[in-house]
């Protein structure tokens, strides 16, 4: 499908929607810290393997919180001596120890554009309780960045993190062609650092985002969609911005979602939404997007009615899985059956008309 858009500055940038490479969203449950209220941002662990991390918009305290990605609670770690004015995004990702996975948290929200300048916050991801707690643990060691931005005081709410350079990028929020910003490695802790104008972008109101963990697909939330951007292995992370055209990728409209992340292996990206206080029925849930090669059963790297087929006649015990480096578990119940089944060809449908 093929939809324009006009742009106010008078460009035209072109959207494909792209319903072939990721399936329609899985409720995978709801958020059950009662704290985290307002999630703002989530990033995917880098240290544990079904491990996310989120914390509140403003008003909260300096806190981060774990949950598993079905919701469930973990930890409340808090950074010691630090005034949360408003959190915006979260990202996981390497940093100036390569034995350690980082956590960055981005202060950066201003919508009252006053604040000349903002900080993203650098700590080692710390290690989970065994058991889950509700104590607040507290966090002693961590960096503080501080940056201004070239062209004058803006509002922002998307972190990402390039993983081969550790490069930080921030997309602005308002313009109507939001702006693309880079705080390069190593970023000083010491001085304020200026942010580096790399891009341009073709819509408003950018909410979210994040970066692969091999580096080479990128995901920005606006409030409304999803859009996706891939590149090769060997090209420059500027080659997610080379391209006019804009592809949108499946997402389930929620009450206030700001919050987007890669699952490992960018096998399909989560999103999490904020609960506004004046609606009723306001719970927020994890959301799943899959990669549809998840369910690529029979391992000829494509998804289609061999693969629907193979999955009958696994759960009508007929033949065993094969051997996959991921269980194709959509819901994360660590099993495949039905609900597996009944989302396949509900993919497959999708597919096909979204082809005619």
């Amino acid at each position: 499908m093929l939809i324009i858009i006009n742009v106010q500055s008078g460009c035209a940038a072109m959207i494909f929607a792209d319903t072939l490479t990721f399936g329609l969203s899985v409720d995978l449950g709801p958020v059950e810290c009662d704290q985290l209220n307002e999630a703002s941002g989530i990033a995917m662990s880098r240290q544990y393997t079904n491990v996310l991390w989120s914390h509140n918009d403003s008003g909260d305290e300096s806190r981060i919180y774990a949950m598993s990605i079905k919701g469930k609670h973990l930890a409340i770690f808090q950074l010691q001596e630090v005034e949360a004015i408003d959190w915006e995004d979260i990202a996981c990702g390497p940093g100036p120890d390569a034995s350690l996975s980082y956590i960055y948290i981005a202060d950066m929200g201003d919508n009252r554009a006053k604040r000349k300048i903002k900080s993203v916050y650098r700590v080692p991801e710390p290690s989970l309780p065994q058991l889950p707690q509700k104590s607040i643990l507290p966090i002693k060691t961590f960096d503080r960045i501080q940056f201004n931005y070239p062209d004058g005081i803006r509002d922002a709410e998307t972190l990402m993190l390039d993983p081969s350079s550790r490069d930080i990028y921030i997309v602005s929020k308002r313009e109507q062609q939001v702006k693309v910003y880079r705080l390069a490695y190593p970023q000083s802790v010491e001085t304020i650092n200026t942010a580096e104008i790399v891009a341009t972008l073709p819509f408003s109101w950018a909410v979210g985002g994040d970066i692969s963990p091999d580096g080479n697909e990128m995901l920005i939330k606006t409030d409304s969609s999803v859009y996706y951007w891939k590149k090769s292995d060997t090209a420059p992370i500027t080659a997610f911005f080379s391209t006019p055209d804009l592809v949108s990728v499946p997402y389930t409209q929620e009450l206030q979602g700001e919050a987007i992340c890669w699952y490992h292996k960018s096998l399909g990206y989560f999103t999490v939404s904020e609960e506004p206080w004046r609606i009723e029925n306001n719970e927020a849930h994890v959301m799943f997007y899959p990669r549809l090669t998840l369910m690529d059963i029979n391992q000829d790297r494509r998804f289609d009615i061999a693969d629907i087929t193979y999955c009958l006649e696994y759960i009508a015990d007929l033949r065993p899985l094969p051997k996959m480096p991921v269980l194709p578990d959509i819901n994360h119940n660590n099993r495949v059956y039905i609900e597996e089944l009944i989302y396949g060809l509900q993919m497959l449908i999708q597919g096909v008309q979204a082809n005619q």
